[in-house]
């Protein structure tokens, strides 16, 4: 197993810091899934579906009919009161306790679908905060260098040392700088409200303080992800599931086809006589139940294709995600092995001040080792929201 580089680098002198334990980063994505108000949404929504769901398999609400009539005087007048009940072939409710029962299992996969979901939304989020930190640590550290060589120079230019135009150079280089931090701010801020969004409006100042580095995911086999998909991906299971209730509400639809039935209670009074007796009626579903058979065996059909749709897909996307780790990993290493313990800032410092090179070509040379800095950090940023996708449903484990 590749694991993630725990190295990282303090760019502005050019060497390798070590990473917090990663357990830091779980327990600040725990606290703000925690607090997200979206997932208590989506179990509300899921569970208000489910009832809609058994509220079909009731049975009609039963009729009451008063009715009186006036006659002549002679006849009187009369008075009748009816109590019905009408229902289905019972076979239908069975059919459809089976399909409620399933879809209710169907719905608790949902849920963990949902809530994987929306934990790794969260999760790229901080990821987002780390890289934009680690990014401004870089640009501040060259900020700083700005001002150090911006105040040695203009010592120098007071002392007719130093010419003013190289003091000038140093001043457009640090609003460059500025701009680059600005834009990395800006982007920190949007990052931030995001987050606070994510975290149920709650202030999450606490949390972006305290996160500086990635969580310590690994890259597993591949076989590996091909169980897990078999065995912890939610929404395969509630795809598999939705599937079977289907076939559950197509038997149902098919009973409807036979007789529903009318049992109730009759109750007459007449010119002082009084009669009691039972009401039986037969419902002869001939029209109602026109094409429901039909519609309900297309659902199922267009359910099993997405059962297979749905699981070929995460093999496909596990399969591209692990590839690209592992090229991202490649590349992430070849940047260390380069850039750790590097001193070429002494360098080009020493050579400034030896005379060897020019002010812009300091610069230059500067602004090289920077993006490579960054170019760095770009890969690592890449690696690691490609592996919280890939490793996604081993939160279940």
């Amino acid at each position: 197993m590749l694991k993630s580089s725990t190295s990282l680098l303090l760019f502005t002198v050019g060497i390798f810091s070590f990473d917090a334990p990663a357990q830091n980063f779980d327990t600040l994505l725990n606290k703000v899934v925690s607090n997200n108000t979206e997932l208590m949404s989506s179990v509300a929504a899921t569970h208000s579906e489910l009832l809609s769901l058994k509220s079909e398999n009731n049975l009609p609400d039963p009729e009451v009919e008063l009715e009186y009539q006036w006659g002549r005087h002679e006849v009187g007048d009369k008075f009748d009161v009816n109590v019905t009940q009408g229902f289905d072939w019972p076979g239908v409710y069975a059919a459809r306790g089976k399909a409620n029962k399933i879809a209710s299992e169907a719905m608790s996969y949902l849920n963990r679908s949902n809530y994987i979901d929306k934990r790794l939304e969260i999760k790229q989020t901080l990821i987002d905060i780390v890289n934009v930190k680690k990014n401004m640590a870089v640009v501040k550290g060259r900020l700083a260098l700005m001002d150090t060589m911006i105040e040695k120079y203009t010592t120098g230019v007071n002392n007719g040392e130093l010419t003013i135009l190289d003091l000038r150079k140093l001043k457009i280089e640090k609003i460059r700088l500025n701009e680059s931090m600005a834009a990395l701010e800006s982007e920190f801020a949007l990052l931030k409200s995001t987050l606070e969004v994510q975290n149920g409006g709650k202030n999450c100042d606490d949390i972006i303080a305290s996160i500086d580095n990635y969580p310590d995911d690994v890259i597993l086999p591949a076989e590996e992800y091909e169980k897990i998909i078999e065995e912890n991906d939610p929404s395969v299971k509630y795809s598999s599931l939705m599937m079977q209730s289907q076939a559950q509400r197509v038997k149902a639809e098919r009973l409807t086809r036979l007789p529903g039935f009318t049992l109730g209670y009759h109750h007459s009074w007449e010119d002082g006589d009084v009669f009691n007796g039972m009401i039986v009626g037969v419902t002869l579903p001939f029209f109602s139940t026109h094409n429901k058979v039909r519609a309900a065996k297309a659902l199922s059909r267009s359910l099993e294709y997405d059962e297979m749709t749905v699981a070929i897909k995460k093999r496909a996307t596990a399969k591209a995600d692990r590839e690209k780790a592992l090229a991202l990993y490649k590349q992430m290493s070849a940047y260390e092995a380069v850039l750790k313990n590097d001193n070429s800032v002494d360098l080009l410092g020493k050579s400034l001040d030896g005379g060897q090179i020019s002010l812009l070509d300091y610069l230059g040379e500067m602004d090289y080792y920077m993006q490579a800095e960054r170019d760095y950090l770009a890969a690592q940023y890449q690696y690691h929201q490609t592996l919280a996708n890939l490793n996604k449903y081993k939160v279940l484990d």
